[in-house]
């Protein structure tokens, strides 16, 4: 009932018309005047509409802590018209506490058709929510901001991305429950990621992780020029109820050419989903939040690039067209968990492998089916596919595979239709 309400009370906040009370509030280039104007409308909650350009200056950032829809305008070719320049972290809904689990649920927060240019870290950031919505947006010119995250060459990391939900950069040391759950949906933006120096930037289109019985859906996105992930899914954990599920539809992705070596060497990559930080989620039945991921197109262009890179059981991966650029350790799909189910994706270019199914930490890589993958376009450097686990099913003619596993079998199958339902034609 609760999901539903939450459903329900989102959808109102995007379908109810103007109203004569609603904030309309309007640029006037001077920052210290911007974002006060701003937040004073957040602050009262309902439909806020931003007209013309909003400077906000190296650091400007408004706090959203109430129910709120924030609604940008469209010229007639629908791009955005309302411009937001600068900030840090400028549209940004903060935890009650950065380091405890909330008491309750956070706002539900909409918004729509705003153009972001050149803010510091992320644009828009969402580390607290009862369910979001982020749509219509374009996001350009984002400059690294460095995150209390270690790596290999330091105490913190260059970090920046077009989107971020959930506590990953205020409490990096692992998910609080509850920060981010309800509905999330990601749809219809348009991510430009490109920075100076893509080997020692975490570059992202999409980071969500961390969440709690989201029914989180990503689609229709243009992601350009990520130096780690087009799309981030981790560790998003189902609630006590159950609840909680992930959708990745319809997106495109092109990577950069380069990338950073965290939290492994291999990247930019496109899709990465499952449990990364701690992969026993990723077997657990009451805390693997399940996940489709269909009808994406990735670019993956690094010497190191994944298209998908999955690490959870029982998702599904379908239609998906990967087009891998040549590099000699890059591979088309890594599947680590168990019982995926993939069918009919495509896989190009010149790569390592096509399909790479190996166990990892937790995930054991075991029982997946693997149905009419395409690879008539694709060179494999070392092989088309790699077994490493147990009793996986290709479906389909396989040219090249390797099998490191035991009971790993390949049924030579083509794809097929079905006859006319009239038996007399």
């Amino acid at each position: 009932m609760h999901r539903i309400f939450t459903a329900l009370l989102l959808a109102l906040l995007l379908t109810v018309p103007a109203l004569a009370d609603d904030a309309v509030v309007t640029g006037t280039g001077d920052p210290a005047r911007d974002v006060a104007n701003v937040q004073a409308a957040l602050d009262k909650g309902g439909t806020v509409r931003l007209r013309g350009h909003f400077d906000f200056g190296a650091d400007g950032r408004v706090k959203i802590t109430r129910n709120v829809r924030i609604l940008g305008g469209l010229d007639g070719s629908g791009e955005p018209v309302t411009t937001i320049t600068g900030g840090d972290w400028t549209f940004y809904s903060p935890l009650p506490v950065d380091t405890a689990p909330p008491g309750k649920d956070g706002p539900l927060i909409v918004v729509r058709d705003l153009r972001f240019d050149g803010a510091t870290g992320t644009p828009l950031h969402f580390a607290y929510a009862g369910g979001l919505e982020v749509g219509g947006c374009v996001v350009t010119d984002v400059a690294p901001k460095d995150a209390a995250i270690s790596w290999s060459q330091g105490d913190s990391l260059p970090f920046q991305a077009g989107i971020v939900v959930g506590n990953r950069l205020v409490h990096p040391k692992g998910g609080l429950k509850g920060a981010v759950t309800g509905t999330v949906l990601i749809e219809g933006n348009r991510l430009e990621m490109i920075n100076d120096h893509p080997e020692e930037t975490a570059g992202y289109g999409v980071l969500a992780d961390w969440t709690t019985g989201a029914e989180l859906t990503i689609r229709d996105n243009e992601i350009e020029r990520t130096s780690r992930n087009g799309i981030e899914v981790l560790d998003n954990e189902l609630d006590g109820k159950g609840k909680g599920f992930i959708r990745i539809e319809s997106n495109r992705i092109v990577t950069d050419d380069e990338g950073i070596a965290y939290p492994n060497k291999f990247g930019p990559n496109g899709i990465v989903a499952g449990w990364y930080f701690d992969t026993s989620g990723g077997v657990d039945f009451s805390r693997n939040s399940r996940a489709v991921i269909t009808g994406n197109r990735i670019e993956a262009r690094g010497e190191e690039s994944i298209g998908l890179m999955l690490y959870a059981n029982d998702l599904a991966a379908t239609c998906n067209d990967i087009v891998l650029a040549g590099g000699r350790g890059a591979r088309g799909v890594v599947q680590t968990g168990s019982r995926g189910f993939f069918a009919n994706n495509r896989v190009r270019g010149r790569a390592n492998y096509a399909l790479f199914c190996y166990p990892f930490e937790a995930l054991t890589a075991t029982a997946n089916t693997f149905a009419w993958t395409e690879l008539g376009l694709f060179t494999g450097l070392k092989g088309q596919i790699l077994l490493g686990g147990r009793v996986n099913m290709v479906v389909g003619t396989v040219p090249s595979l390797i099998d490191h596993g035991q009971g790993n079998i390949v049924v030579d199958s083509p794809p097929c239709t079905l006859p006319e339902a009239d038996p007399e034609n």
